[in-house]
């Protein structure tokens, strides 16, 4: 039973070993995602745990570097959705909320601004299909190009052709109004 034992942990030890080899990689691909060293740096921690964490369920077949960089894009959608979500959130709170004193805009701005907002919502919403989905993505989820370019398995040009004619159709119809 000790052998047994022995084993897996040096399996495990290397395992964590193999792991600290892909630091640095693991940190330019966060870097790239998070855009600072901090955010970068946790974020990079975080995957390595998590990668630590269900190294049972890593398949030796497959690429180590592919699965990490996987289940750190995936960690750092997931991060970004409850971002959005959070700002969602405090943004219907203000709503809701009475306008604080501070505000220097004047109760008719608010209503116009507030407005506006709305007319923009259901402008979007009007757009056919393949625009709506970039625009939700892109600016209400905060992905980037390769985010959306991956999620919705389309090549990155097409995203940013379809975001470029959403926002001009968008522009359009809302100049008429």
């Amino acid at each position: 039973m000790s052998v047994d034992r022995t084993q897996k942990k040096s399996m495990t030890d290397e395992f964590l070993e193999r792991l600290q080899e892909h630091r640095r990689y693991l940190y330019h691909i966060a870097y790239r995602l998070t855009g600072n060293t901090e955010d970068a740096k946790d974020l990079m921690q975080e995957t390595l745990w998590q990668a630590h964490r269900k190294s049972n369920k890593y398949v030796y077949e497959k690429s180590l570097k592919a699965w990490l960089r996987t289940m750190m894009t995936n960690r750092f959608r997931d991060q970004k959705r409850k971002k959005s979500l959070k700002l969602v959130a405090l943004e219907d709170a203000f709503i809701q909320s009475e306008p604080p004193h501070s505000v220097s805009n004047s109760v008719e701005e608010q209503v116009e601004q507030r407005m506006m907002l709305e007319q923009v919502k259901d402008e979007i919403q009007d757009l056919p299909d393949i625009y709506r989905r970039v625009v939700l993505l892109r600016h209400f989820h905060g992905y980037s190009y390769s985010e959306i370019s991956q999620v919705l398995d389309i090549p990155e040009g097409t995203v940013k052709t379809q975001l470029f004619r959403a926002r001009k159709m968008l522009k359009e119809r809302l100049s008429k109004k």
